[in-house]
């Protein structure tokens, strides 16, 4: 049996039951290494998630092509600490809770765009341009230069295999990016405003600044992390919601579930499908040994359908009591954005479900998704849809 993109979860199901921990010789990653241990239980996943003393964060190769190697998800204590400390202070509560009615602003703005139509692309008109808006006014930089973030987003969740130009062409990206921030925080230094920008670029730990390697770093994780992955949340739950047409009315009348719904999207179809480490030492692992720089997946999309945990688990269940996904990840590099995420895919569904009703997929096909195994990512989601 292969690995679907589009359907992975009979592959889950087969591997979970049969190789729960099995070396895939011919895997290769996104960084052009080869070779990967695959990793899908549930309690399996969350130990190579949590234990970053035996699995670390730190697999990609330091090189200097490739400024993500001074970023946030890629680091172990005590680099780790320091900067999530730092950025940390641009996800508290208040300042998420702030940016609420904005939210609610460009959601109305984009479905004004559409609401005679009676059709849209989720994806193109509203779960990729809300995102982007959000975190590009976070870290203050231009909204018009969205394409552009959109283009480096999606070569940075594919495979070198699948870039134009492979390896090369992956790295430009990234290069390119560095230059593009480089600029931004240049600008900032001289003239600071009120954006993540600023406040990085003058927020110290242990009286030292962040160089500009540590800097370039951070926005290409936020810009990243930020906008792919609440974009594929939101389009993921869209499409879930297609295929339970009697949840869609339930969320329209009880606004208030709209939370567990999203939850429940979020194991049902996780953005992110898996994680990448590497073994510290030697270490046992679902009776198998992971020698000391092994490079493990742990398949958080397998994780959330394992049958020990999530009791039917490949059924959408808006009611289900255990919510311990593991979506945003686990441990020490539990996703900071995630009170973000949430509260932006929470917002467009409740817009989305005042405005409009009886949402369907426009053609009876498959689904079109973006040729990457690291995220459930549609490239496109046509519905039509009538209004209230």
């Amino acid at each position: 049996m292969k690995h679907s993109i589009a359907n992975p979860f009979p592959w889950f199901k087969k591997m979970t039951a049969e190789s729960p921990v099995v070396y895939d010789t011919d895997y290769e990653h996104f960084f052009g290494s080869k070779g990967t241990w695959h990793v899908f239980r549930y309690d399996d996943v969350q130990r190579v998630l949590g234990d970053y003393e035996n699995f670390s964060a730190e697999y990609l190769p330091k090189v200097e092509e490739s400024p993500l190697t001074k970023a946030l998800t890629t680091n172990d204590p005590p680099y780790h600490t320091k900067l999530r400390s730092l950025v940390s202070k641009a996800f508290t509560p208040k300042a998420i809770e702030d940016m609420k009615p904005w939210i609610e602003e460009i959601t109305n703005e984009l479905l004004d765009k559409v609401a005679e139509q009676g059709e849209m692309d989720i994806v193109r008109d509203l779960a990729t341009p809300v995102p982007i808006q959000v975190i590009a006014k976070m870290l203050g930089v231009p909204y018009e230069d969205r394409e552009k973030f959109k283009y480096w987003s999606i070569i940075l969740i594919k495979q070198p295999s699948e870039v134009e130009g492979g390896i090369e062409g992956y790295f430009l990206a990234q290069q390119e990016m560095g230059q593009y921030f480089t600029e931004m925080i240049t600008k900032r230094q001289k003239n600071p405003t009120n954006d993540l920008i600023s406040h990085l670029v003058q927020a110290e730990v242990d009286g030292e600044k962040l160089s500009i390697k540590e800097l370039i770093a951070f926005c290409i994780l936020l810009l990243v992390a930020g906008n792919e992955t609440t974009t594929n949340l939101i389009n993921n739950s869209l499409l879930t919601l297609t295929e339970n047409p009697e949840v869609q009315e339930h969320l329209s009348q009880h606004p208030k579930d709209i939370g567990k719904a999203i939850e429940e999207a979020l194991r049902f179809r996780s953005p992110v499908q898996y994680m990448t480490r590497i073994a510290a030492k030697d270490t046992q692992l679902g009776g198998q040994l992971i020698k000391k720089g092994d490079l493990l997946n742990a398949w958080i999309g397998s994780a959330n359908r394992d049958e020990s945990k999530f009791e039917n688990a490949d059924q959408f269940d808006l009611h289900r009591t255990n919510l311990r996904h593991t979506s945003f990840g686990h441990g020490i590099h539990y996703c900071l954005g995630s009170p973000l995420a949430r509260l932006e895919a929470n917002i467009v569904l409740r817009i989305l479900l005042e405005r409009f009703k009886q949402f369907q997929l426009k053609f009876d096909r498959p689904i079109t998704m973006n040729p990457t195994a690291l995220m459930y990512s549609i490239k496109e989601l046509p519905v039509v849809f009538q209004k209230r």
